[in-house]
C-alpha cells in the first residue's frame, strides 16, 4: 500500500478545513487499499512529534500540500518538509501534488518550479463549493490513478534462475553481512541503553526491543541520535539482507531440501520481514527488531556451518 502525506499549516484550516474536506475525497482510496494516509493529527499525546513526522516523510510515495499563505509562513514546513519532500521526489520519484487553498506567493515559494494541481491565482478559497467539491474530487481520481500506475511499474521483473552454488554463495555472503551489522549494531544499542540507563537511574530488567522502545521518548539529543544510528541499521542492510536471502531461498526452494537449516532460516526471515512491514515501518519508536524464541521462529545457529559444509561439498 502506498503511503500518502498530506502537508498543511493550522492557520490556513480556518474558516475552512481543508484537511477534512480533502479526507473526506480521500476515503474510498484508503477503503480500497490505495493509499495510507498520514496527518499530523495522527500523533498520539506523548509521542515524538518530530520522529513521527520524520518517519512519515521517509515512508511517503506522495505527497499533498494544502497550500496557503500559513503553509508558506511555517518555519518547519519551509525547511524541514519541503526539502525532504522535494529531495524525494528527484531521488525516489515521490509524487508531489500542491493543492492552493488559499491566496498566497506561490510564485515566490519552493514550489515555484512545481506545477499547482489547480491555479496559484484562484485558490479554493475562491471558488463556489461546487467547483471546490469537484477540484477535490478530481485530485482524488488523479492520485488514486497515479499511485496505480507507480505500483505497476515499480513491479520488479522476474529474476533469471542462477544455478544453485551461486544462490548459496550469495546467502552466505549476505549471512556475513548481516552478522557484522548485527556486531556492529549490538555495541552500539549497549553503549544507548548503558547511557540511558545512567541518566535516568534506572536498571533495565526488559528485552532490549521493548527497553529502547519504552524509553525513546525520554532520550536527549545525543541518545537520540544514537537511537536514530541504530534504526538505520535495522532498515539498512539488515532488512535488505534479509529480503535478499528470502527471496533467494523462494527462488531457489530445492536448497531447502539440500540444507536442512536453511528451512528455520527461511522460516525465521518471513517472521521478521512481517514483523518489520506491519510494525517497525508504521512504529518510529522501535530502533531493534528481534525475532526468536518467544515467536517460535529462533535464527538458526547451525545455518552459518551448514552452508560453508554445502559449498565445500559442491566446490
Amino acid at each position: 500500500m502506498s503511503s500518502l502525506f498530506i502537508s498543511y499549516a493550522h492557520r490556513d484550516m480556518d474558516p475552512t478545513d481543508w484537511l477534512d474536506r480533502l479526507t473526506l475525497y480521500l476515503a474510498p482510496l484508503r477503503e480500497h487499499g490505495t493509499v495510507e494516509t498520514w496527518e499530523d493529527n495522527k500523533i498520539r499525546a506523548g509521542d515524538q512529534w518530530r520522529l513521527e513526522i520524520d518517519a512519515a516523510l521517509e515512508r511517503a510515495t506522495a505527497a499533498i500540500l494544502l497550500v496557503g499563505p500559513g503553509f508558506l509562513a511555517s518555519e518547519f514546513i519551509t525547511k524541514i518538509e519541503l526539502p525532504t519532500l522535494l529531495q524525494s521526489a528527484q531521488r525516489r520519484g515521490t509524487r508531489v501534488y500542491p493543492l492552493i487553498v488559499g491566496y498566497c506567493r506561490y510564485d515566490l515559494s519552493p514550489l515555484k518550479d512545481y506545477q499547482a494541481f489547480n491555479d496559484p491565482t484562484a485558490p479554493l478559497e475562491d471558488r463556489d463549493l461546487p467547483k471546490q467539491n469537484k477540484l477535490l474530487n478530481e485530485l482524488s481520481q488523479q492520485v488514486d490513478a497515479d499511485l496505480r500506475q507507480k505500483k505497476i511499474a515499480a513491479q520488479p521483473a522476474p529474476e533469471p534462475r542462477v544455478n544453485l552454488r551461486s544462490a548459496v554463495v550469495k546467502i552466505q555472503r549476505h549471512l556475513e553481512s548481516n552478522h557484522a551489522a548485527f556486531l556492529a549494531q549490538a555495541r552500539r544499542r549497549n553503549d544507548l541503553v548503558a547511557a540511558v540507563e545512567m541518566r535516568l537511574k534506572i536498571k533495565g530488567t526488559i528485552q532490549y526491543e521493548k527497553f529502547l522502545f519504552r524509553h525513546c521518548p525520554a532520550m536527549n539529543e545525543e541518545e537520540l541520535f544514537e537511537f536514530n544510528q541504530i534504526r538505520a541499521m535495522t532498515a539498512g542492510v539488515i532488512h535488505d539482507g534479509n529480503q535478499a536471502v528470502l527471496t533467494l531461498l523462494d527462488q531457489n526452494p530445492e536448497l531447502l531440501e539440500q540444507i536442512d537449516a536453511l528451512t528455520a532460516l527461511r522460516q525465521h526471515l518471513a517472521f521478521w520481514l512481517n514483523k518489520y512491514d506491519r510494525v517497525f515501518e508504521k512504529e518510529p519508536r522501535m530502533a531493534l527488531l528481534y525475532t526468536g524464541v518467544e515467536d517460535g521462529v529462533p535464527f538458526p545457529k547451525t545455518v552459518d556451518g551448514a552452508v560453508a559444509s554445502w559449498l565445500s561439498a559442491n566446490s
